[in-house]
C-alpha cells in the first residue's frame, strides 16, 4: 500500500470545500469548480476524505484522512525506532494527517506525485515527521522536505 503521513501537534480541520480549495491551489482549475472528473468527497468518518484525480501525472483515488490523535494509537511503526529520544518526540506528536492510495489509474509514480504535492500543500506549519507506515520509515519534516514533496523529488526511497 502507498500511504504517508505527516505527524504533528496541530489538528489540519478540513472540510470538503476547503480541501477542494486547497487541491485546487496545488492543481489550478481541476478541483473547482465541483465536477465529476476531478472530486472530493466525505469519507465514512469524520476527518476522512475520498478524492478522485485524473489529473496528468498525478491521477488515482485517494483516502485523505486528518485526525487529532497521537499516530502510534493507529499505527506500530513507531516500533521501529530504536532510539529513544526519537521516540519520545515521535509520541509526543498528537495529531497526524495522511495520504493513502486506494485505486490506481495509472503508475505508482503519479500516486507518490499526488501525494507528495498534497501533503506538502497540507502539512501544518509544526508538522515534525514524515513517516512511511509500511516501510517504517520516519524522517524529519522541515521546510527542506516540503520543498521537495512539493516539487515531486524523490524522498524515503521512492519515486
Amino acid at each position: 500500500m502507498i500511504s504517508w503521513v505527516v505527524l504533528s501537534r496541530s489538528y489540519v480541520d478540513l472540510k470538503v470545500d476547503s480541501l477542494r480549495e486547497k487541491l485546487d491551489e496545488v492543481y489550478p482549475g481541476q478541483f473547482l469548480p465541483a465536477r465529476d472528473k476531478n472530486f472530493v468527497i466525505d469519507g465514512p468518518t469524520p476527518g476522512q476524505f475520498l478524492i478522485k484525480s485524473n489529473i496528468a501525472g498525478a491521477a488515482g483515488m485517494f483516502m485523505l484522512i486528518s485526525v487529532p490523535a497521537s499516530y502510534t494509537e493507529f499505527s506500530d511503526f513507531a516500533e521501529a525506532i530504536a532510539d529513544p529520544s526519537l521516540l519520545r518526540k515521535i509520541k509526543a506528536q498528537c495529531c497526524w494527517l495522511s495520504v493513502d492510495f486506494i485505486q490506481r489509474h495509472t503508475t505508482d509514480e503519479d500516486a507518490y506525485r499526488f501525494i507528495k504535492q498534497v501533503l506538502a500543500k497540507l502539512a501544518p506549519s509544526d508538522a515534525a515527521f514524515l513517516v512511511h507506515p509500511e516501510k517504517r520509515i520516519t524522517i524529519t519534516f522541515d521546510d527542506g522536505i516540503r520543498r521537495r514533496l512539493a516539487n515531486g523529488e524523490q524522498i524515503l526511497s521512492n519515486p
